[in-house]
């Protein structure tokens, strides 16, 4: 699981997020015909009169102030759609990490990250493009008398009324004034918008295990998988249910698993100096290791599963590990299970597989072994 990527790929959008939100929510308040001055003003207000200290409770103040300042006017909920694309990105990433990890596609983490960050500058160009607008469109507003500096009610002052803060506010920003039907179209949709995309997130969270079920390797036994499709009687089979016993079918087998493999002949031969392989394919990735290797003596494969098993002892053992051994005709295989670790060494004839894996992958590498026939349980 690619723990790492996801938390640097989050980290940096957070970041970019929060950044492009405080530069872009300026051009928002000219919108409303406010100065930056003039919202930290009425926030510091609403926290101290109302005794908002819950940050989403005192924006949501500000928002309902700035929309009816704007006269609900098409410009303040343009701008307001690009401050929020701005932060559309990480959410989509969640999203999408939430997937790969469902699928255990995890060759796309990073991929998917460039992707938001790409989106990401998108958006904020497009905002800062729109926001340019703005500026230009309301330079002469903040420089005529028409722009009030937000002041807070004195104590002597009639005291707003506290079921309807917003009743008596009236209408002072720069651009034209929506008309009512129109105000209130623009607000069901922004309001009908941010629905829909809390359901739609909802959705993925509750189809996750769908995907999960149909993107995975189904889970089913050995017996289930070799039995005969027709009348016929089925011949008996002696060997376990395995794709050890040919090479191509391995390597097509771990590339869909997302654990594409290399040809390594060479380069185990040179890591177990003694024996000759005819076939081997390696994966080293993201804490999996995984070595299958086709030797030409059957002698040479007992003596080197013997090697890994003590070598698998080494890497992964500590305080009372758990230790499986099963066999069947042909087969041996030799499990070590610790907490933080697992791995196995498994010797079919001529053929080996040697794998092991940080905490993490442990229940795919044990369903990789059942699926294969060589695990009776995981």
């Amino acid at each position: 699981m690619p723990g790492e990527p996801v938390l640097i790929s989050l980290f940096v959008l957070f970041a970019l997020s929060f950044l492009s939100d405080k530069l872009l929510s300026r051009y928002l308040y000219m919108t409303a015909g406010l100065k930056p001055a003039d919202a930290q003003m009425y926030l510091w207000t609403r926290t101290e009169d109302h005794h908002m200290h819950r940050n989403r409770d005192r924006h949501e103040q500000l928002w309902a102030w700035m929309e009816q300042r704007s006269g609900y006017a098409k410009e303040f909920y343009t701008m307001s759609r690009y401050c929020s694309l701005t932060n559309l990105p990480v959410k989509l990433y969640f999203v999408g990490v939430m997937v790969i990890f469902a699928t255990r596609l995890y060759q796309y983490t990073w991929a998917l990250g460039a992707a938001m960050l790409v989106l990401w500058a998108m958006f904020t160009l497009l905002g800062f493009r729109y926001g340019k607008y703005i500026q230009a469109e309301t330079a002469d507003f903040f420089d005529s008398s028409r722009y009030k500096p937000y002041r807070p009610k004195r104590e002597n002052e009639e005291e707003e009324n506290p079921e309807d803060p917003y009743e008596d506010i009236p209408y002072a920003g720069p651009f034209e004034a929506a008309e009512p039907e129109v105000a209130q179209r623009r607000r069901f949709r922004r309001g009908y918008t941010q629905k829909l995309f809390v359901v739609a997130v909802v959705l993925v969270f509750l189809v996750l295990p769908m995907l999960s079920s149909k993107f995975l390797p189904t889970t089913s036994t050995p017996e289930a998988t070799t039995a005969p499709t027709s009348e016929a009687p089925a011949p008996e089979v002696s060997d376990p249910p395995s794709v050890l016993s040919d090479f191509q079918a391995m390597y097509q087998r771990l590339d869909k698993e997302g654990f594409p493999p290399v040809n390594a002949v060479g380069q185990l031969s040179e890591t177990y100096p003694g024996i000759t392989l005819s076939d081997a394919l390696l994966v080293d990735y993201e804490g999996m290791h995984m070595e299958y290797m086709v030797l030409t003596q059957e002698s040479q494969a007992q003596s080197l599963a013997q090697g890994l098993q003590q070598q698998l002892y080494e890497l992964v053992a500590a305080q009372n590990p758990q230790v499986t051994e099963e066999s069947g005709e042909g087969y041996t295989l030799y499990a070590l299970e610790t907490q933080g670790n697992y791995g196995a060494v498994v010797q079919d004839g001529t053929k080996i597989f040697y794998a092991y894996c940080p905490d993490y992958d442990t229940t795919w590498l044990k369903w990789f072994l059942y699926d294969l026939g060589y695990l009776s349980t995981f």
